[in-house]
């Protein structure tokens, strides 16, 4: 992937982050996951394990996307000191 295509995700990823319906999606099933786990008996092991991946798996796309923003940003710095490089080379030619 380029650091143009990669810079580019990472705006995406942060587009995302930063959208208030996708905040609250994220915010409101992990509070359906938790509160469903404490009202779970504790005779159901196998349905407090089931919640619990499930949290865990909401919590891994949260993390996927802030990767990709920070590589993203990586990529930016990058394509920033490739530019001024190139800048740097114009004006002393």
């Amino acid at each position: 992937m380029t650091p143009e295509q990669e810079a580019q995700r990472g705006q995406d990823a942060k587009r995302l982050l930063d959208d208030p319906l996708l905040k609250e999606a994220f915010d409101a099933i992990e509070q359906e996951f938790i509160d469903q786990w404490k009202k779970a008996p504790v005779r159901d092991v196998e349905g407090r394990e089931k919640l619990w991946l499930m949290l865990q798996l909401l919590n891994k796309v949260h993390s996927h996307l802030e990767a990709v923003m920070a590589s993203g940003r990586l990529a930016e710095a990058t394509l920033a000191q490739r530019l001024k490089r190139r800048l740097g080379r114009r004006t002393s030619e």
